[in-house]
């Protein structure tokens, strides 16, 4: 349609100029069609420009909304302890850290703009001393906290997660309260990490693209030109915005189903998670019991496993069947159950595979009702 209003016009232009005065009937109605013409490209750039302008804004928001993601452990061989004082608990073994927004150097973690952020923790410690791990905003507000009382032989796990409003410069961090510990090693029992779920910046009002056209005067040729450029700009615009909602949808949770217990004493078992909940993308397989990640992007991952207590009981996520990420691990307590969970945004590769093992002299039990699962989500992609 454009072209074909272009010739038009042109070809009245030539007609206009031929004709000269000699026929003001013809001219006059001639002239009547330029116009008409000309109002229907500034319809058409002005259509185009609001189009442009509401894709440009869009786009603009996704680019300037940071990726953040962190996940940490207290790392170390051994139990952290404080008897006189609360204690700041430093997660120096860092799994993730896209945005650079979490410090291992002071264990704090600083929302870099106002937004709704999901944060958890995991606790791991003998059970015969209390065991603490709370959640600091601003060093003063305490937000969560996750808290054993001594309960004989064998340890404790405990988690806990909300999402948060933070405002930028809002700073989180873990403290261990007096008279309590905490224990981790290089399996990364005790965990400290978060996300930016969505930002709830407020942005100004925005102006519209559209320089209204004074009078109809104005060059025709330079019209068409500017039309073609926001035409152009407008499909680049658009397509950029298509590819950043193309990115796939994956989301999975499962759990081990069945009616009771798994438990091995010759070597370690992979698990499989043969009841689905959801699997949207198909990543997870139920017949391997492998999630495997379809591009690189930061992946949430999370685990909970549940096991009578006279027994050892372990849930270990690997990473392409060899990197230890996370583990969930409770040594025997005597008679009744022990719940523990773990969870941390890593990191993945396009083709990386994540499964949960049992680790040999270890159990693990669950039924219909889903009390030990495997669940993860792409957050976003990288």
């Amino acid at each position: 349609m454009f072209h074909q209003v272009s010739s038009l016009l042109l070809v009245l232009v030539l007609v206009l100029a031929w004709s000269g005065s000699a026929q003001p009937v013809d001219s006059m109605a001639e002239l009547k069609q330029v116009r008409v013409a000309l109002e229907e490209l500034k319809a058409e750039r002005r259509v185009m420009s609001d189009r442009l302008d509401t894709a440009e804004q869009e786009m603009k928001r996704i680019r300037e909304t940071p990726k953040v993601a962190f996940a940490a452990s207290l790392g170390g061989n051994g139990l952290v302890k404080t008897t006189s004082g609360n204690k700041d608990l430093l997660f120096t073994d860092v799994m993730t850290n896209v945005g650079g927004a979490y410090s291992p150097a002071t264990g704090e973690f600083t929302a870099p703009i106002r937004g709704v952020y999901y944060v958890r923790f995991t606790a791991n410690a003998p059970s015969s001393f209390p065991m603490s791990a709370v959640l600091y905003k601003n060093s003063y507000s305490i937000q969560l906290i996750a808290h054993e009382q001594p309960s004989g032989e064998g340890s404790d796990t405990a988690s806990n997660g909300a999402t948060l409003l933070l405002e930028q410069g809002d700073t989180l961090k873990m403290v261990l309260w007096q008279n309590t510990q905490i224990w981790d090693n290089s399996n990364h029992h005790s965990t400290f990490s978060g996300f930016l779920l969505f930002s709830m910046e407020d942005r100004p009002p925005t102006e519209g693209a559209e320089d209204q056209l004074k009078t109809f005067q104005a060059s025709l040729k330079q019209l068409q030109a500017e039309n073609s450029g926001i035409r152009e700009r407008l499909e680049a615009t658009e397509q950029e915005l298509k590819a950043a909602r193309e990115v796939p949808k994956v989301a999975f949770a499962v759990s081990l189903g069945g009616s009771g217990l798994q438990k091995t004493t010759s070597g370690r078992r992979t698990l499989v998670y043969k009841d689905v909940l959801t699997n949207i993308g198909q990543a997870y397989n139920p017949e391997t019991g492998e999630f495997t990640a379809p591009v690189r992007g930061v992946y949430y991952v999370r685990f909970t496993a549940n096991a009578p207590s006279d027994f050892p009981m372990s849930s270990v996520l690997y990473k392409n069947g060899a990197s230890i990420q996370l583990i969930a691990h409770e040594q025997p307590s005597g008679e009744g159950s022990d719940t523990a969970s773990n969870g941390a945004t890593l990191l993945l590769e396009q083709g990386d595979t994540l499964k949960m093992e049992l680790w040999q002299n270890t159990q693990i039990w669950d039924n219909s009702n889903h009390h030990s699962t495997f669940s993860g989500f792409l957050l976003f992609s990288m």
